[in-house]
Parts: C-alpha cells; sequence; structure tokens
C-alpha cells in the first residue's frame, strides 16, 4: 500500500495548532509563576506583622467560609501551612505544637498562611488561567496590590496579570 500524501493544511488547521501552543505555554507560565507567587506569600507570612490588607482578607475567608475554603480544609493538609510558616520538616509538622509555640502576635500570620495554602491549592491545576473565578482573582489582586506595597517586591507574571484583567475594578473617570 502506498502512502498517501499529506493533506494541505487549511488556516483552520494553523489557527488550531497556534491556539494549542499558545494554550501549552500559558499551562507552562502559570506552572511557573506558583514558585515566586508561594515565596512572595511564604515572606508575608514570616513577616513580624502582617499586612492590614492580607489580615482582613483571612478572616473574610475564615468568617465566610467559601466553596473552596471549606472543601480544601476538609482535606486536612498541614505540610502547605507548615511550609508557608517556615517550620522545619514541614512535611512531617505537627501544627498542634505550632499553635502552642506561635506568639500571640503572630495569629494573624498563622491564620493567613492557612487561608493562602487554600488559595494557593485552588489555582494550583495549569489551566486555571483560562477560566479564573471570582475568589481566584481576589487572591491574585490581593498579592499584586501587598507587592506593590511592599516597595514592588512582587508582581504578577504576565500570565497572571493577563488571567486577572476581567476582574480588575474598572477605573472611574
Amino acid at each position: 500500500m502506498r502512502p498517501q500524501p499529506k493533506k494541505a493544511r487549511t488556516e483552520a488547521d494553523e489557527k488550531a495548532a497556534e491556539e494549542r501552543r499558545r494554550v501549552i505555554a500559558c499551562n507552562r507560565a502559570w506552572k511557573a509563576a506558583a514558585g515566586p507567587r508561594q515565596e512572595f506569600v511564604a515572606r508575608l507570612v514570616r513577616a513580624k506583622t502582617l499586612p492590614d490588607a492580607a489580615r482582613v482578607f483571612a478572616l473574610e475567608i475564615l468568617l465566610t467560609v467559601p466553596w473552596f475554603y471549606g472543601s480544601w480544609v476538609d482535606k486536612h493538609e498541614s505540610e502547605p501551612v507548615a511550609r508557608l510558616l517556615g517550620v522545619k520538616e514541614p512535611q512531617n509538622a505537627d501544627l498542634t505544637e505550632t499553635a502552642v509555640q506561635l506568639p500571640k502576635a503572630r495569629v494573624a500570620n498563622a491564620l493567613f498562611a492557612h487561608v493562602a495554602a487554600a488559595c494557593e491549592h485552588y489555582i494550583r491545576e495549569p489551566k486555571t488561567w483560562s477560566r479564573l473565578t471570582v475568589p481566584q482573582a481576589r487572591y491574585l489582586l490581593l498579592l499584586e496590590a501587598l507587592g506593590k506595597d511592599d516597595n514592588g517586591s512582587y508582581q504578577l507574571s504576565e500570565v497572571e496579570a493577563e488571567a486577572v484583567a476581567p476582574h480588575r475594578p474598572h477605573a472611574e473617570s
């Protein structure tokens, strides 16, 4: 049997291939953005004082218990929280012991660590950029604002900025 010649690529084929390349690039960029974002969150959590906006965000999540937070809490995952708090050997962390040792002045930091760990879990999938929800966008916009307030120490990656763009409050004229 003779091999058949390949069909000529159509414009639709080219567009589909370009869209696939874009999706793959955005998925990779989303995964790459997680490291710097989590490092910034860890720095916030480990600071002497937590920015007030982070404290208020954490309290709002704790008081309203949105579905994503409730489902994450049900998983009983302590390692991500321990990692953000800077606990040695976070995979073996006993957060009960951590709570006993935590100074009163750092309670807000620990609460934010817990909420941030849930938020990070909620945005972990590579395709999150393509269907960002309001709570996910609020978390990223909070981090962007905190980074700006901290002398520009943190900025959203390009893919994160594109994902939150539809969720940005419109500037009033």
